[in-house]
């Protein structure tokens, strides 16, 4: 990843321009509140998604970015303004929709299922999730979007299999059918065109037994080793699940879509504190290596010949490697999350480093002292 000390989240470097270092929900605020009243997505999971969306663009995934089940197309035209914001022209989201609202579920479909169908009064049913064709062009016009998206009308067991050969590659699919039955078609017809490295977003794999049964069903016949990853939110207080999604090619745990955005804004902590040139001591157990911005040597703690040594055997040891280290020119310390635990194991290792040098940076990623300052007062901000 390019990264220096001064880029900050309006980068415009690379692929995928501002969203490279696109870190804070703020940056996202003005598209949600355009597309909001176009979707019943939550926002945890809409900003999930704007983050899944940059990942691939950045990384260079190919393919477009497929919707199926988009009711007024608010997800979608999510994408779609990603996609613009970034500079991207040559790819397009597709709305596969029957524009008619649902079919009726089945009893594989669940109770939820049932539920939902029987509550045609409740301020979630939305005219069994209807919005026409018409509704949701007028809407990507109004936003400036409509040279981004192009509308697919019709059930997708009709319309994947005539259209998937336009379609070509797939960066991200996300599946919002609701029912066994459709969601089964998405991924029977679409999974092969998804990109190694892209996306697939299983809307109501929470929510109803059917879609949850499709998947598993599908990776079982597939023999395919997906982990499944949650998207969690909140609501009143309260974190719930509320969609699941899986990165295709990811298969252990550091392939996994979260570990992999966690050690991306950890890259970006590092390129942010520590400045080009810097040498600094990388605490991470050797497990977010991936973090380590250009133009800066990390050395690993406990070091020995350039490599990683493991932990100190005591408190004395950790003290006497870091003096060693920071007289061969190692300006700053830093502890990725995976060893953030060391600060309380070494006792007095912690103590040293707060009381003594100024953390230049904490939050639930990396702790970054400067070894080069001695400053009591200062550190304490970073004591808790």
């Amino acid at each position: 990843m390019k990264a220096t000390s001064h880029d900050t989240c309006g980068s415009s470097l690379g692929p995928g321009g501002e969203l490279r270092y696109w870190t804070y929900t703020k940056d996202l605020a003005p598209t949600l509140e355009r597309i909001r009243p176009l979707t019943m997505v939550p926002v945890d999971s809409l900003i999930a998604l704007a983050r899944q969306l940059r990942a691939v663009i950045v990384s260079q995934t190919p393919g477009d970015f497929v919707e199926c089940g988009v009711w007024r197309g608010g997800a979608s035209f999510l994408m779609a303004d990603v996609l613009r914001r970034a500079g991207v022209r040559d790819r397009k989201v597709w709305l596969f929709d029957s524009f008619e609202g649902l079919p009726a579920p089945e009893a594989i479909d669940g109770p939820a299922a049932a539920t939902y169908v029987a509550s045609a009064k409740s301020p979630w049913y939305f005219d069994n999730s209807r919005a026409s064709l018409e509704e949701v062009r007028a809407a990507a016009v109004a936003l400036g979007l409509e040279t981004y998206i192009e509308c697919v009308k019709g059930w997708v067991e009709e319309t994947l299999p005539a259209h998937r050969g336009r379609i070509g590659t797939i960066a991200l699919l996300r599946i919002d059918t609701d029912w066994y039955r459709s969601v089964r078609c998405c991924l029977d017809h679409l999974y092969d065109q998804v990109a190694e490295g892209g996306f697939v977003i299983l809307d109501d794999y929470y929510t109803f037994d059917g879609c949850a049964v499709a998947v598993h069903e599908f990776l079982a016949e597939r023999r395919l080793a997906h982990r499944l990853e949650s998207v969690i939110g909140e609501s009143d207080g309260y974190a719930f699940h509320q969609a699941a999604l899986f990165r295709k090619g990811g298969k252990t745990w550091h392939e996994t879509w979260t570990w992999a955005d966690r050690v991306r804004l950890a890259a970006h902590d590092l390129a942010t504190a520590i400045p080009p040139g810097s040498t600094f001591i990388f605490v991470d157990q050797q497990q977010v290596n991936a973090a380590v911005p250009p133009d800066r040597v990390a050395l690993p703690f406990l070091e020995k010949d350039g490599q990683y040594w493991g932990p100190p055997a005591d408190d004395a040891t950790a003290l006497r490697e870091l003096d060693r280290l920071r007289r061969a020119g190692a300006s700053f310390i830093a502890f990725a999350w995976p060893a953030f635990w060391w600060l309380d194991h070494y006792a007095n290792l912690g103590a040293h480093l707060r009381g003594d040098f100024r953390c230049v940076l904490r939050n639930d990623r990396v702790v970054i002292f400067d070894l080069g300052t001695r400053e009591q007062a200062d550190a304490r901000s970073c004591a808790g």
